[in-house]
């Protein structure tokens, strides 16, 4: 990497990190993502662009390009995922790294560039495990704790009305219904118009990997909604879908023990949703690094939690414990007791899903969660 290309991606990855509540740490792995994703003269663009949002129009006077140009430009530009129209459409400021630009720019129909930059980012999953030593998890565990009681969630988790029983404890204003309630469906119906499925980053990354997804979903899964799904069918990243396909989709997807992770705008639950994660715990950035060992990046809003209903009804088929992806449940073989570790838990639902016995229901509860690092030993 030449020392002029270094500099200008480290001055950019430092901007897209305030364009996020997750700061990437700006590592050697990760300025070599942006060394196959864009050329200098993309760096040169886009620190530019700098801290500031512009419209189409504002982009082509500020990098001086005519008319064909430009529209080839923008074309290319966007089709990295590196400009988000986070605060309305046809409005771009920089996007985060990860969960970001990165993300976005290699789910799309693949070829050898995509190839190239999700194995390179698998490194940096490799190092968040390396980093997992007594005293960087004890401060980022300390850190996140007290980070979770003072903000909302990084990202969020829904749950589909198909979950059994599903109990609401209070009525809803509408707007609560649209985008408070932590549920699936209603989410979808407010974008109908404006979804979109892609391939699944994670899934891709695992199977270029080796490794194989033992839940057998599928490659495209995760789900984009709002104007960020327009952008990306634009630009050819994802591909349209009807409601009641994204419905089918979901439910299909759901069987197969996926969780619905919601990523939002600034990687801040407190933001309008832009993308729905359908991810398993075979393959998933998120909970399988937890499982694995990763310092922790499970910052969640959570709208829901499971209430034992009869506990006589469970018959230790431990479902709910292969399913959980955080392991905040599990049938315990020694004591034949069913178990449950509320610090844990996310609100997925899959423990009732997967379950087949009326043994729990969901029931809201609205909170933020910071599950934990692991220590290795117990990886």
């Amino acid at each position: 990497m030449e020392k002029s290309y270094k500099e200008k991606a480290v001055q950019l990855a430092k901007l897209m990190n305030t364009k996020s509540k997750f700061s990437v740490p700006v590592v050697k792995v990760i300025l070599e993502c942006f060394e196959i994703a864009m050329t200098e003269t993309d760096l040169d663009r886009l620190l530019l662009v700098g801290e500031s949002e512009y419209t189409k129009e504002g982009l082509q006077k500020l990098w001086q390009l005519d008319d064909k140009e430009f529209q080839e430009y923008f074309l290319y530009i966007m089709e990295r995922g590196v400009l988000w129209p986070r605060h309305g459409d046809n409005v771009y400021e920089l996007a985060p790294i990860f969960p970001g630009w990165i993300e976005i720019f290699a789910s799309g129909p693949s070829n050898e560039i995509r190839k190239a930059l999700i194995k390179k980012f698998s490194k940096f999953e490799d190092i968040l495990k390396q980093l997992n030593i007594p005293p960087v998890r004890a401060y980022m565990n300390h850190v996140n704790t007290n980070h979770m009681e003072h903000e909302t969630g990084r990202m969020s988790t829904v749950v589909s009305g198909n979950i059994k029983k599903v109990e609401i404890n209070k009525k809803l204003t509408s707007k609560q219904a649209v985008y408070l309630s932590g549920e699936l469906y209603p989410m979808l119906l407010k974008h109908q118009n404006h979804i979109s499925v892609m391939n699944c980053f994670c899934r891709m990354m695992s199977l270029l990997n080796g490794q194989s997804c033992s839940y057998n979903m599928p490659i495209e899964s995760c789900i984009a909604v709002g104007r960020m799904s327009d952008m990306l069918v634009e630009n050819g990243v994802s591909k349209k879908l009807s409601y009641e396909e994204a419905v089918i989709l979901m439910n299909h997807l759901e069987k197969q023990g996926c969780i619905h992770t919601v990523y939002h705008y600034g990687i801040s639950a407190d933001e309008d949703e832009l993308m729905i994660c359908n991810c398993c715990v075979d393959c998933c950035f998120l909970y399988k690094g937890y499982r694995e060992g990763a310092l922790s990046q499970l910052l969640i809003k959570c709208y829901y939690k499971p209430k034992v209903l009869d506990i006589s009804q469970c018959v230790g088929c431990n479902q709910c414990g292969r399913y959980c992806p955080t392991e905040a449940t599990w049938y315990d073989k020694q004591s034949k007791t069913l178990q449950f570790a509320a610090s844990k838990c996310i609100g997925c639902g899959q423990c009732i899903v997967q379950c087949p016995k009326p043994v729990r229901q969901m029931v809201q509860d609205e909170r933020n969660i910071f599950v934990k690092t692991k220590r290795k030993k117990d990886c």
